[in-house]
C-alpha cells in the first residue's frame, strides 16, 4: 500500500496527544515494516485477517483501553464493529461504513485529524458548560429559594444560565475566547443588576 498524503502529520500528532497508535495490516511483514518505519509507528502486526484484527481490537479493550480504529476496507469491518469508536473513510466499502460511528466525508488523513481536534474541544465545552450550569444554578436557586429574588428574576436568570452555555458551545467554530469572556462578564453583570433592582 502507499502512504496517503498527510499520514506523517496524523501520526505525529496523534502521538503528540499521547494516544498509541497501532497499525494492524493484512501486508506481509516486509511491507508493513517499511511503511511503520516510515510513519514512525513503533507498534505493528502483518498478515492480519479480518478475525485477528477484530480479536486484537477485543483483547485492547479488556485491557479497559478506549479502541479507535480506522479502517476503509472489508476486511476491516469486523474490527471496526468491535472497537470504542469506529471511522470509515469517505471511499470506504458499505459494509465499513454501515458498521462505524463516524464516516469521514472524504477520504484524507487531514479530515481524520480535524475529527480529533473537533471531538476534544467538544468534549471540553460539554465539560465547562456543565460546570458553569451547576455553578450559576447554585448560587441563583438559593436566593430564589430565600425569597431574594422575585419570580421573574429567577426565570430570566434561568435563561440567561442557558445563554452561557449557547454561548461556551459556540467557541467551537464561531466565537473567540476574548469575546467569550467578555459576554460572560456581561451575563454576571446583568444577572447582578436584577438581583439589586428588581
Amino acid at each position: 500500500d502507499e502512504i496517503k498524503d498527510n499520514a506523517k502529520e496524523l501520526i505525529s500528532f496523534l502521538q503528540n496527544k499521547n494516544i498509541d497508535i497501532i497499525m494492524l495490516t493484512g501486508d506481509n511483514e516486509q511491507v508493513a515494516s517499511r511503511i511503520a518505519k516510515q510513519l514512525n509507528i513503533s507498534k505493528y502486526f502483518s498478515t492480519q485477517t479480518p478475525v485477528s484484527k477484530a480479536e486484537y481490537i477485543k483483547q485492547l479493550k479488556k485491557e479497559n483501553k478506549t479502541v479507535v480504529m480506522v479502517g476503509d476496507g472489508v476486511n476491516d469491518s469486523v474490527a471496526l464493529g468491535n472497537a470504542d469508536v469506529a471511522v470509515a473513510m469517505g471511499n470506504s466499502a458499505g459494509v465499513s461504513l454501515a458498521v462505524s460511528d463516524i464516516v469521514l466525508l472524504n477520504s484524507t488523513l487531514s479530515s481524520l485529524q480535524e475529527a480529533f481536534v473537533i471531538s476534544s474541544k467538544t468534549y471540553k465545552f460539554i465539560k465547562q458548560n456543565l460546570g458553569l450550569s451547576i455553578i450559576y444554578n447554585a448560587v441563583t436557586i438559593p436566593l430564589a429559594m430565600a425569597g431574594y429574588v422575585i419570580p421573574l428574576v429567577a426565570a430570566l436568570s434561568m435563561s440567561l444560565s442557558s445563554l452561557m452555555v449557547v454561548l461556551n458551545s459556540l467557541r467551537i467554530k464561531m466565537i473567540d475566547d476574548t469575546l467569550f469572556f467578555m459576554l460572560i462578564v456581561g451575563i454576571i453583570i446583568s444577572t447582578g443588576l436584577l438581583l439589586i433592582f428588581v
